[in-house]
């Protein structure tokens, strides 16, 4: 993670129901206050329906379709914005090359893996898509008939279920003050 430049993006990455947009929104809704860069927020659902509209899910359109989220946050990060992206990313690969073409658009990259247990997912299931997967309803299911690949080191772990928003946001807000990512306002980059 390369800091001082001009760009950030924030990876939220977990299972379905991990809590990455809800932590995602409360983190991207902070850094609006207190930074003085632009900050995007791209959700996989979202990006899924207008970047990637058609694409199925098997490896090859899941793999597609994570590159081509952190293509578009490599474009906003080379014009010195924050993107803050929230998506599934269940594979590493693909992580790795979205990884590879933010700090390409010379943005520091902070991989955040929602770290919350399967059962936990399970039972808030938001969408009701692990109870169809389990029924045999919705193939290739992230967690269920599809693996989700940790993330080995992530810059952060955070364990979900045993912390609120507010507090899940706070430590995300601490990480990037004490690695000196944030640029409050009326502060420069050094070149």
């Amino acid at each position: 993670m390369e800091t001082g430049g001009g760009g950030l993006a924030l990876w939220f990455t977990g299972l379905p129901g991990s809590g990455k947009s809800t932590l995602s929104e409360a983190v991207a809704e902070e850094l609006g206050r207190c930074d003085q860069r632009l900050v995007t927020l791209l959700d996989g659902d979202v990006v899924r329906r207008f970047l990637s509209h058609g694409a199925g899910f098997s490896r090859r359109d899941r793999h597609a379709n994570v590159c081509r989220i952190g293509f578009a946050a490599g474009l906003i990060v080379r014009h010195q914005g924050i993107a803050v992206v929230a998506a599934v990313s269940p594979y590493r690969d693909a992580r790795a090359e979205a990884r590879a073409l933010i700090e390409e658009a010379g943005g520091a990259y902070v991989e955040i893996h929602m770290d919350t247990p399967f059962a936990v997912c399970m039972a808030r299931d938001p969408k009701g898509h692990y109870a169809r997967a389990l029924h045999g309803d919705l193939d290739e299911f992230t967690g269920v008939d599809d693996p989700y690949e940790k993330p080995l080191a992530p810059d952060m772990r955070i364990p979900a279920a045993h912390i609120d928003v507010a507090g899940a946001r706070n430590a995300v807000m601490r990480f990037l003050r004490e690695r000196d990512l944030l640029l409050p306002a009326g502060q420069r980059r050094a070149p």
